[in-house]
């Protein structure tokens, strides 16, 4: 049989079977994308964890489209939640004592009060309650009518020392922001 079937075997018959065959899957492949209505694929058609992000729109899942807790955030930034911030504050009382917990500009991820004590001038130490800020990146910047900067001098436990200084490098009392990070 195979005999009789190769002597019949010619370029033309092979290429016209091929073209065949390409023609009429393509065209199933054709009919089938016509006949499932636009936007008729639900939950139900898709198979449980098969959607991956290349498949959704960029910004097409938004935080209100999620339940909460729906994201865990140790398989997103790992056990450490890198990059996630801790706390931050900005100082409204560049001269004085302070508790910034309500002054609108605070975060404590512990719930905790923000409070500032005002050591003289030029310096601070900002207290972050029930946090810890070890392992972590602290960042403070200066700002307000005046030339200033600010830097940190340490921090640890649920403290943070800040120094801020005049154009000429004398110390100086200044509005400033901090932020606290993993």
């Amino acid at each position: 049989m195979f005999s009789r079937l190769k002597a019949r075997m010619t370029y033309a018959n092979v290429a016209s079977t091929m073209a065949l065959v390409i023609a009429i899957g393509g065209g199933g492949a054709a009919v089938a994308a016509s006949m499932v209505p636009a936007n008729s694929v639900g939950s139900r058609q898709i198979v449980n964890n098969s959607v991956k992000s290349v498949d959704l729109k960029n910004g097409g899942v938004t935080g209100t489209d999620l339940a909460a807790g729906a994201v865990d955030r140790a398989s997103v930034f790992g056990t450490g939640d890198l990059g996630v911030v801790r706390a931050y504050a900005w100082n409204s009382s560049p001269s004085a004592n302070a508790d910034l917990t309500s002054n609108g500009y605070t975060y404590n991820r512990s719930g905790g009060s923000v409070d500032v004590v005002h050591n003289g001038t030029g310096s601070y130490t900002i207290t972050f309650a029930g946090l810890n800020l070890n392992g972590g990146n602290v960042v403070v910047s200066g700002y307000g009518g005046t030339p200033t900067w600010c830097t940190v001098g340490s921090w640890g436990s649920s403290s943070v020392n800040v120094r801020c200084f005049d154009s000429a490098g004398a110390p100086a009392d200044s509005y400033w922001t901090i932020a606290a990070s993993d």
